[in-house]
């Protein structure tokens, strides 16, 4: 059979047809069976079967790469005037023929109920205007600079109160002129009052911009809680971020870490008393205040506002709304604090669930259990605080809030489920969210954290048993070793401390079965030799006993440094030589479906064109596109193309042919497989893996009993010769391409050098 060059999606090859009784589908080539492959993959289509976890191949999103900033639809920094220990609380703001303060006596929230001395959100800026003309300009994220587009609305919002009636001028410009301008008449008054006007951009420009707020009249003039978001988005999330994670079509989203759920532990922020401020605190993300009984509440927020057609009116009760919510501040700014990363909250929980709702996704959260950072080089781990100071007993009630947030009936007869259930509704969306797993604790092990996370099973168990319908069906992720050898049989490993901690609680009747401890959260950033012999690497998990126990690779990518025992072992690329041995690794994933229940590679976002946390990653941003690495269509092959049973099959391959392959002084299986039937369509999916330079020709014979196949199938195949090959906005280094042949019980196929296929083979 010759050699037949695929074409992408939107083009189109000469095709033969194949006509049914009422349609006719379109054959792009047939794929006829080779006289002599050089392997046979053959599978029989009625034999064993392994059931494949529905929500296998998903995506982590976190806060990391200043990916918050870049998703966040709001574009300007430091908007609330908090940003915490390490720069000016100015940070971000510029005056001309101004002077800009920071005071926190009178805030937007000093008289709303619930909120009054709660301490969120105290701070706000006092802008003594000199001159008409006096200007405070916000320049926007360092990582991820504003950028208007011509014709579309941009939202405009600002808490404001001013001793002087004066019109305040609202644009976007930079050194070639405005691309976004509107006039605002300003009450005088001594009560907040929320501006908020759609302004039409009348340009496009992504440089150098600055958005300015410039004044008629001097004065005083009070500003809080400013924005200007783009409603080129979805909840609240820039559009082409959204796109570029909906295309992946993930199964999952694990948010919102890693490294940042847990902190850095306990500090002081600007001499004030800190409650573990570089904790991810998911309550703070929907503007919860603390109560001086010991509660958590979120107030309703009502206030004056003022919008398209310049009347004063009361807003109604609003909740959870970004002016509400107490930043914190991120982890990965530095353990020395000095450089602004602040979790601004502009994307939190409430827009992660959207997200996953919006996706079709499961939620899965990762919540803090109590400890601080143990992995990421972090020293001194110690127990933290809590949000009441009571310690893990709040971060158990933190979990089991969440949980009622996320899936709580607002008219349930428990107190607690109907109240947070009552939040999620009041924040716009009153169905319950999906979601199944909790993770506790991320990368953390030893005797302190398997103590506290043992009281979070028994807190689940309790409220499983008052409350099933909530809590029944959740499952707990619990934190393991971040070494290889803390997975079942790999280098001689019995299963790393997670399994450990839990065969230790089975061996006091605490519990009958390794299951029962929860899911065992796996990470590995390792060189891309290892990942070609990680296809294996859950082969040989204990199946069938009480010792049975399942994972959630929760972190995963292969790098192209040298092999090395340990974390970080990061690239300073994302080349298709890595990807390729991913897509070998997830075949394995693929095949121990029964054990590997969730998978996601990490982190999903870094910024193209400035500094990152951690190197590699599946996508790369600016302020107005992505960068998709070889990696992301990887993860997007698969994660679009799962199946819901995996087929026991084998490949044969001709005398001569050599298996292995050289690599960097390691020998590597050039050829990996996997084949699915999925139920939705009864296609079955076949995966072929070629890690060799050399072609190899397929033929595969489908063995289909009293099941026939419809004679057409689909290919698509991810191919490049050069191995080093890295991508840029605009110039992937490979795309999926695709075509559609026609195929017979046993056909055709040649796997290219340094190629990932996935053949759709339709069945009646």
């Amino acid at each position: 059979m010759k050699k037949v060059t695929l074409v992408a999606l939107s083009s189109a090859l000469v095709a033969a047809f194949v006509c049914g009784a009422s349609s006719c589908t379109r054959i792009d080539y047939e794929a006829t069976a080779f006289s002599d492959p050089t392997a046979t993959l053959s599978v029989d289509l009625t034999g064993v079967k392994v059931g494949i976890s529905d929500t296998l191949f998903g995506v982590f999103l976190e806060d990391i790469n200043y990916a918050s900033y870049a998703l966040d639809d709001n574009m300007l920094v430091n908007n609330s005037f908090e940003a915490t220990q390490g720069v000016s609380r100015t940070y971000g703001w510029e005056t001309t023929n101004a002077t800009l303060a920071i005071e926190n006596t009178d805030g937007v929230l000093a008289d709303v109920e619930g909120y009054r001395d709660s301490g969120v959100n105290t701070y706000y800026g006092c802008l003594t205007v000199n001159a008409a003309g006096g200007t405070l300009t916000n320049t926007g994220y360092d990582a991820v600079p504003m950028a208007v587009t011509d014709g579309t609305d941009y939202v405009f919002s600002a808490f404001i109160k001013t001793n002087t009636a004066m019109d305040m001028t609202v644009s976007v410009s930079n050194r070639d002129g405005e691309v976004l301008s509107e006039s605002i008449r300003l009450e005088q008054g001594d009560e907040w009052v929320k501006y908020t006007r759609t302004i039409e951009a009348s340009g496009t420009a992504s440089n150098s911009l600055a958005c300015n707020l410039s004044f008629s009249a001097p004065g005083t003039v009070y500003l809080d809680a400013i924005t200007l978001e783009t409603t080129n988005s979805t909840g609240g999330i820039k559009q082409y971020m959204y796109d570029a994670i909906a295309d992946l079509a993930p199964k999952f989203i694990r948010f919102p870490g890693g490294c940042i759920v847990e902190g850095n532990g306990y500090f002081n922020r600007d001499g004030e008393s800190g409650l573990d401020d570089t904790a991810y605190d998911w309550k703070n993300s929907i503007g919860a205040a603390v109560t001086a009984d010991g509660d958590d509440i979120v107030p309703a927020f009502s206030y004056r506002l003022n919008t398209e057609n310049g009347k004063t009116e009361e807003s109604g009760a609003t909740y959870g709304e970004p002016s509400t919510r107490k930043p914190n501040r991120d982890l990965w700014g530095g353990t020395n604090l000095n450089t602004y990363y602040d979790m601004e909250y502009g994307v939190g929980f409430y827009e992660y669930f959207v997200l996953c709702d919006n996706l079709g996704a499961s939620a899965i959260p990762v919540l803090n259990c109590g400890y601080s950072c143990q992995g990421g080089g972090a020293s001194n781990p110690r127990l933290l605080v809590g949000r009441h100071g009571k310690g893990v007993e709040d971060f158990i009630q933190d979990a089991l809030d969440l949980v009622a947030f996320a899936k709580g009936d607002v008219n349930s007869s428990d107190a607690n489920e109907a109240y947070w259930a009552g939040v999620r509704a009041n924040m716009g969306h009153e169905e319950p969210f999906e979601m199944e797993y909790l993770g506790i604790g991320n990368e953390q092990w030893g005797a302190t954290y398997y103590g506290l996370y043992q009281q979070f099973i028994e807190a689940f168990n309790e409220a499983k048993q008052s409350n099933p319908d909530l809590y029944g069906d959740i499952q707990l992720i619990v934190g393991n070793g971040t070494q290889l050898s803390d997975c079942e049989g790999y280098a001689g490993g019995t299963g790393g401390t997670a399994k450990n901690a839990a065969l230790a609680y089975m061996n006091q009747g605490k519990i009958s079965s390794l299951q029962e401890y929860g899911l065992h959260d796996h990470h590995y950033y390792r060189n891309y030799t290892e990942f070609f012999e990680l296809s294996t690497l859950y082969d040989g998990y204990t199946r069938g006993t009480e010792r049975e126990y399942h994972v959630f690779v929760g972190e995963f990518s292969a790098n192209s440094e040298t092999r090395q025992n340990g974390i970080p072992c990061v690239q300073t690329n994302n080349s298709w030589l890595t990807a390729l041995s991913e897509a070998a690794y997830m075949t394995g994933l693929e095949r121990n479906g029964d054990i590997v229940e969730l998978a996601a590679y990490a982190p999903m976002f870094g910024a193209s064109a400035y500094a990152n946390q951690w190197a590699a990653d599946m996508m790369y941003y600016s302020n107005t596109a992505l960068s998709f690495t070889p990696n992301y269509y990887v993860q997007q092959l698969f994660m679009r193309n799962q199946g819901n049973d995996w087929l026991e099959h084998e490949i044969t391959v001709r005398d001569g042919f050599e298996t292995q392959f050289e690599s960097a002084g390691y020998m590597l299986d050039k050829l990996y497989s996997s084949v699915c039937i999925e139920d939705e369509t009864g296609d079955v999916i076949i995966k072929i893996v070629n890690a060799s330079e050399e072609a190899v020709d397929f033929n595969v014979a489908l063995s289909t009993g009293s099941m026939s196949l419809t004679g057409v199938a689909d290919l698509t195949v991810l191919q490049c010769d050069n191995l080093r090959a890295t991508s840029t906005i605009g110039a992937p280094a490979v795309t999926p391409q695709t075509a559609r042949i026609g195929v017979e019980n046993t056909f055709g196929y040649t796997a290219e050098g340094y190629s990932v296929a996935v053949i759709r083979v339709h069945v009646k």
